[in-house]
């Protein structure tokens, strides 16, 4: 399959899976915010900034291990390592070839990296809770950090999920 359609269904893939864990929190936390759209959407879009260190150290090992709520740190640690990996796989098989599969993941990660960046930028003026996370994120790393630490996440997760890709792929060029 060429790189346009692997590039598409690993996007969908993707948002889709990412989707469904949000809606799992909605339903399961009764503290998420419901009526706040844009946050859900942004909600959406936030995996690819977390690294997939602190997505599997952090939120997997260290947080299962220290959590009182097991099942919320269970849930938050599948959503966000879940999405990309089948992400890759649709990706890695439906690709003609290695490079294929590792393009439309990485193209997926910067992409979607973007938009949460433009989505929590936005949600300054019109959404408390995306206020808070974009306050929260220029106390750590300043306003330019905040935004670089954002596009890092992405393309560290691009590589990284990426080479798995790279080594699940049909056929090597």
């Amino acid at each position: 399959m060429n790189f346009l359609k692997t590039f598409l269904i690993t996007l969908v893939v993707y948002l889709g899976l990412n989707t469904v864990f949000v809606l799992i929190a909605m339903f399961a936390n009764p503290l998420f915010p419901k009526t706040d759209i844009l946050y859900i959407i942004a909600a959406i879009f936030f995996p690819i900034s977390v690294v997939p260190g602190d997505a599997w150290i952090g939120s997997g090992i260290v947080g299962l291990i220290t959590a009182v709520d097991i099942v919320t740190v269970l849930l938050t640690f599948l959503g966000l390592i879940i999405p990309p990996l089948v992400a890759i796989i649709v990706g890695a098989r439906l690709g003609e070839n290695s490079q294929t599969g590792f393009g439309a993941w990485f193209t997926v990660a910067l992409l979607s990296c973007g938009v949460y960046a433009i989505l929590i930028g936005l949600g300054q003026l019109s959404s408390p809770y995306l206020a808070l996370n974009w306050f929260a994120l220029t106390v750590i790393y300043g306003e330019l950090g905040a935004i670089l630490a954002i596009f890092i996440a992405g393309i560290i997760n691009g590589f990284f999920y990426g080479c798995i890709s790279l080594l699940l792929a049909n056929k090597w060029i």
